[in-house]
């Protein structure tokens, strides 16, 4: 891949977006050190489980043995385990094994450096600082704001991405990130051989097909329950990523940071926010908003190949909105019933 004119040779790969490893020496983010603090960040609340605790028995061996695989371009992910919750409705999860996991965090911690001052200050999942209830309270400052201290009418569109997940389309997504890293290097030029070692290791994880070698735990007549359109095992095999991995967390980040970006900076939306694939857009304007929402569903549909669920909502920020287990309204919020009794079973 060639960053200096954005040309590629495919050398008869099936996908134009070859890359090619480059070697430690040349390259802090293969370096063993920067490996090891991957490992560490990915064993942070998982020492106690049966891979972790495999995969500590030989630490460092199995430390140099993953660092050698990567940096000689021989990587390639290890079996995953597959099961099914249901909390709060069934789901299909594929949890990658401990060493894969590692790859995981250190693509996590070499993106969020180029990311995380591009995102907006207002995508709320999988952001340190951030969370459910920063979200919520947000959203109630966005609807005191458009009312003038409930002095007069807002409105707020809810929408959410039909099968978000399953719908995530691989190429546009890696293709997403090539784009990121050229205009990043172009100001960066000695990160050229990060930024190619970092497409390397996203080009294995990214098309990994985790359905072709998995492990499945529990009833697995489950997995007949789990509607088509939300499984990997019925989706085209260039769509979907698999719930559970923390790559997929943040590449839903950086997929949707291209609506957030056009939200906030074409349609110049003030009061907007997001949490993973549910966002609302708050305005004194009725009209607006149904007129943003139009434009959005064409944006998303011709950018990024997703479409909006059918059952979006639209109406005064007084009647309240359903927001994360949250009923928001602007003088007060209520905890849904759901969202107490999983605490109460937490507990």
């Amino acid at each position: 891949m060639n960053f200096s004119n954005g040309n590629d040779n495919s050398n008869n790969k099936s996908s134009a977006y070859y890359v090619r490893a480059v070697r430690s020496g040349k390259c802090k983010l293969l370096s063993f050190a920067t490996i090891y603090d991957a490992y560490i960040d990915c064993r942070r609340g998982k020492r106690g489980t049966i891979n972790a605790i495999k995969f500590d028995y030989d630490l460092i061996g199995n430390l140099f043995d993953l660092a050698l695989e990567i940096q000689k371009g021989t990587y390639l992910p290890s079996r995953s385990v597959c099961f099914v919750t249901n909390s709060p409705k069934l789901r299909e999860v594929f949890a990658a094994d401990f060493r894969d996991r590692i790859v995981h965090h250190l693509i996590v911690r070499e993106l969020e450096k180029i990311y995380e001052p591009y995102f907006i200050y207002d995508s709320y999942a999988s952001r340190k600082g951030k969370g459910i209830h920063i979200a919520a309270n947000r959203l109630q400052k966005y609807m005191l704001k458009a009312t003038k201290n409930r002095k007069q009418k807002a409105y707020y569109l809810q929408l959410d991405i039909r099968s978000f997940f399953m719908s995530i389309d691989k190429n546009v997504l890696f293709k997403i990130i090539y784009e990121k890293l050229k205009l990043y290097i172009q100001k960066n030029e000695f990160y050229r051989n990060e930024a190619n070692a970092l497409l390397y290791l996203l080009k294995i994880v990214i098309f990994h097909d985790c359905t072709k070698n998995y492990l499945f735990k529990g009833d697995k007549s489950l997995l007949n329950q789990v509607p088509p359109h939300k499984s990997l095992f019925h989706i085209d095999k260039n769509k979907g990523l698999p719930i559970g991995n923390l790559t997929s967390q943040f590449f839903a980040n950086v997929y949707l940071n291209e609506l957030d970006q056009f939200v906030k900076h074409k349609l110049h939306c003030k009061y907007y926010l997001r949490y993973v694939d549910d966002f609302v857009l708050v305005s004194d304007k009725k009209n607006q908003l149904i007129e943003w929402k139009k434009l959005i569903e064409e944006f998303l549909y011709k950018k990024l190949l997703l479409g909006l669920r059918k059952d979006w909502k639209h109406g005064r920020v007084s009647d309240g909105v359903n927001f994360l287990g949250y009923i928001v309204r602007p003088d007060y919020k209520l905890v849904r019933n759901r969202v107490v009794n999983n605490s109460t079973l937490a507990y």
